[in-house]
């Protein structure tokens, strides 16, 4: 478990790499340019790289996409009114970054996401028996978040289906950073909302009242952290095997499945072609597979470890998402999970945009070195 913890520093990095600000025509477009080239593509083909650079020179940046392997490359010109697609490619050394970072690589303008604009907060101080569930500043960086706001309006805590009144509580200073502890207005409810779950089992997360206009939370079921981990079917398999184009499974783990929207949500590990492994998030609907986040490796010489030293088998998973809840929006279905990084604790929202998943919101908790 040390080799795997000591691994994935780009991963456990990723919410401090809001460097530079995504061109909002980008952030706008960003869905119709994700389908516009997944169009035809085969699941291999899909998108993984961006970059952002002027390819055509004339001064204004232009935003390229291609798949894992650069054997597809697309460039677009964006503006509030579409992305066109142009002839040009950008060529020489360009800074290709992952396309499931982009929110976090890259910042984000809040205000035009119907979610980010209410910047939802995980509780990851949890205390159900006590009423008291926790959030700090050191974790969510301060930023996007007034405070005082947040001490005002911030009244509803969100786990799987449950929506519970709430209010704030108390903060706490612990150096310079700051605890805010908030409690649900009916103590009862938090039986309710938390049956079957312990204090480390659950991450809810706060938001507005306001929140609720275009977020509808799903009711789902899902794997538990210290439950026996499931497989896949045999029958799940071979959906899987056949949109991968007959890749060989060798280990699956079933994550969660929404029966108001028959999705299924599986970890997939295939097996290494000419020293590049895969991990996928697999989401099933109506007996197809329709959106993925695929994760490919560079592998050392016997395909036994990742270039970073993970382990290349079903260890893997334990960076695998933990579904807190799954909402619908008129933006893409959401997914708010929890996962395991370099020294800590990932708090995430993911979107599906198309056949991909993007990772919108990203905090970070540090633990310890393992």
């Amino acid at each position: 478990m040390k080799k795997i913890l000591m691994s994935l520093l780009l991963l456990g990095c990723s919410a401090a790499m809001s460097h530079a600000q995504m061109p909002a025509a980008v952030q706008r477009n960003l869905p119709s340019i994700i389908e516009n080239f997944n169009i035809n593509k085969s699941n291999d083909k899909l998108a993984f790289w961006y970059a952002i650079s002027d390819v055509d020179g004339d001064g204004i940046n232009e935003f390229s996409v291609a798949d894992y392997s650069k054997e597809f490359i697309a460039c677009y010109k964006a503006d509030k009114d579409g992305a066109q697609r142009i002839r040009t490619i950008p060529t020489g050394n360009i800074d290709w970054k992952q396309l499931f970072y982009i929110y976090s690589q890259e910042g984000r303008d809040a205000s035009l996401d119907i979610t980010l604009k209410h910047r939802p907060l995980f509780l990851n101080d949890i205390k159900i028996a006590k009423n008291r569930f926790t959030t700090d500043n050191e974790t969510w960086l301060t930023e996007g978040v007034d405070v005082g706001k947040m001490k005002r309006t911030y009244n509803r805590i969100i786990f799987k289906p449950h929506i519970g009144n709430a209010k704030f509580v108390s903060e706490k200073a612990t150096g310079r950073n700051g605890l805010f502890t908030f409690a649900l207005t009916d103590a009862a409810m938090a039986k309710k909302m938390f049956r079957g779950y312990s204090d480390y089992q659950a991450t809810p997360f706060i938001v507005p009242e306001a929140w609720l206009k275009d977020h509808n939370v799903l009711n789902y079921t899902r794997w538990l952290n210290g439950e026996k981990e499931k497989s896949a079917s045999s029958d799940v398999i071979r959906l899987i095997n056949g949109f991968y184009g007959n890749k060989r499974v060798i280990a699956t783990k079933w994550l969660a499945s929404c029966p108001i929207n028959e999705r299924d949500f599986y970890m997939v590990l295939f097996a290494p072609e000419n020293g590049v492994g895969l991990m996928s998030m697999v989401c099933i609907a109506e007996g197809e597979v329709v959106s993925v986040y695929n994760d490919w490796m560079e592998l050392s010489q016997d395909n036994n470890y990742t270039l970073s030293g993970l382990d290349y088998d079903e260890e893997i998973f334990f960076f695998a998402p933990q579904i807190m809840a799954m909402v619908a929006t008129p933006a893409g279905l959401e997914l708010y999970v929890r996962w395991n990084s370099l020294e800590g604790m990932h708090y995430s929202i993911w979107r599906e945009m198309n056949q991909n998943w993007i990772q919108i919101q990203d905090d970070y908790q540090y633990l310890q070195a393992w």
